[in-house]
């Protein structure tokens, strides 16, 4: 378990949090296809409307990680 106090531990969990995202995209792109191929095409668009957005928000998770730990534990050389 990571605690909140150590840099290194919180870019690893920040970078395992991301997946999160992208696995309830797949989920909802799943239930999106069932609904679709069940004739529900409304409740289908919805569905993937929802998982383009969590598909969206993991890349923009993602590319937060990744700039994150670029920049280390985000204090300045005075800080």
């Amino acid at each position: 378990m990571a605690t909140a106090s150590g840099g290194a531990s919180q870019e690893n969990v920040s970078r395992n949090f991301n997946w999160i995202w992208y696995l309830g995209a797949a989920v909802w792109f799943l239930n999106a296809a069932l609904a679709m191929r069940h004739g529900n095409l409304r409740m289908g668009l919805t569905n993937a409307l929802i998982s383009a957005v969590f598909l969206v928000a993991g890349i923009f998770f993602g590319r937060q990680a990744k700039r994150q730990a670029r920049r280390g534990n985000g204090r300045g050389p005075l800080d």
